[in-house]
């Protein structure tokens, strides 16, 4: 949405317009606000909904990679929340963050200084909210008198009201116990919060059961640097794909993006990695599945070689290590194989099967994977590779993101079909 789009919608729900809202930054800290530094606040809005005080703003880019952040609040007068972030459950993070529930925890990272205030507000009608919702956006978080989200990329009107009702939602839902335990008698309100309607004056009672809760002054704003002029790159440096390609195609769907992909690429550690600088990685889900990918570099200028990495996984699948290439009759008629035979003599003549457990790969290679991969849409790959719960296509060429979905498909149907 652009400016105007977003003053139209404002003025449609009787809300308040600030084409620029510089008192309420540094007001908040959760959400990735402060992701790249200091953000300029336009396009903020502020009314009620379903007699709550709502309000959203867009955070620009500054120096953040990702790019621009879009928030959307509903505010509960009175309460002064403990600290608290929810974000869709990804295989990235070493911490896996407060345990809920078992089922809840493979969709949701809940993050939290209090165990206990977790989960004495996530009980099960939230969690059921939660559960039949697939996640366009970074982040819910608590933080003052507010419930908040984050979301990046393009942020269409009908997100901006899915949004809302969606906190609304979760606002309904949170138990009336918790909420009577998170109010107290009211100090002076926080400085800025007082323009939003509705706003809440902050209480630095001890919440009990939880901690002492004190509201966090604003954040000093940082001294603004001069911006560099942007250098000319070197011609030997290769001709890659601009980054923010990369970034906006994973904005738009929701998933993680990471300039320098090494963390990603490292967490694979047991698989053909093609050697060199791994770079524009992302993570995300298709379907329902967790899938990661990344670009290695190898070389420079016009001697520079792309490949891509592309990777579903499938938790629960557990498998040794497999590598699938198409075969070279001529090699094999001359040097031979010893590659591990499936059974189907068309899947045998056109593939080779390399492992250390012949049973893993044919235990993998099943029937209905030999037809998949007779399939004429399947495509072009250097490696096929399967290991633990990953499956993974590594390509001799760059591809650009448009293609990502093709091998995506293909490698969502080849871990679904493993075993039949």
């Amino acid at each position: 949405m652009i400016s105007g789009e977003i003053e139209g919608w404002a003025r449609e729900r009787n809300m308040r317009f600030y084409a620029l809202w510089p008192s309420m930054r540094g007001l908040f800290r959760g959400g990735e606000m402060f992701d790249g530094g200091d953000r300029e606040l336009t396009n903020g809005w502020s009314g009620t909904l379903g007699g709550l005080p709502v309000f959203g703003f867009q955070g620009a880019a500054g120096r953040d990679p990702d790019g621009a952040l879009h928030v959307v609040a509903v505010q509960l007068p009175g309460i002064t929340f403990p600290p608290l972030t929810m974000m869709e459950a990804t295989f990235l993070s070493d911490d896996p963050g407060v345990p809920i529930d078992t089922d809840f925890d493979l969709r949701w990272k809940v993050v939290a200084p209090s165990h206990k205030f977790a989960r004495d507000l996530i009980g099960t009608a939230l969690q059921e909210v939660l559960f039949d919702i697939q996640p366009d956006f970074s982040q819910i978080w608590l933080e003052r008198d507010a419930v908040l989200l984050s979301a990046r990329g393009e942020v269409s009107a009908m997100s901006l009201d899915r949004y809302l009702h969606l906190l609304r939602r979760l606002v309904d839902k949170m138990p009336t116990r918790v909420l009577n335990a998170l109010r107290g008698s009211p100090s002076a309100p926080a400085p800025g919060l007082s323009m939003v309607p509705g706003a809440a004056p902050m209480s630095t009672r001890a919440v009990p059961g939880y901690y002492p809760v004190r509201p966090l002054p604003p954040r000093p704003l940082p001294m603004r640097a001069p911006v560099p002029l942007p250098s000319t790159p070197r011609l030997s440096e290769p001709r890659l794909a601009p980054r923010n390609e990369w970034a906006l195609w994973s904005s738009r769907r929701g998933w993680l993006y990471y300039p320098n992909g090494r963390e990603i690429a490292e967490r694979f550690n047991h698989g053909p990695l093609p050697g060199g600088r791994h770079v524009d990685a992302f993570a995300g889900k298709f379907g329902e599945l967790p899938v990661f990918g990344w670009r290695t570099v190898t070389g420079a200028g016009t001697e520079a070689n792309i490949r891509q990495v592309i990777c579903v996984r499938k938790p629960g699948m557990k498998l040794e290590p497999v590598r699938v290439t198409l075969d070279n009759p001529t090699l094999t008629q001359l040097v031979g194989s010893g590659d591990i035979e499936v059974g189907d003599p068309d899947f045998d003549e056109r593939w080779r099967v390399t492992s250390e457990s012949p049973e893993s790969a044919r235990a993998a290679l099943t029937p209905a994977v030999w037809k998949l991969m007779a399939e004429p849409f399947v495509p072009k790959f250097a490696q096929l590779w399967f290991e633990r719960d990953v499956a993974a296509v590594i390509t001799e060429s760059p591809i650009g993101p448009g293609r990502v979905d093709d091998y995506l498909s293909f490698l969502h149907k080849l871990v679904t079909l493993m075993g039949r």
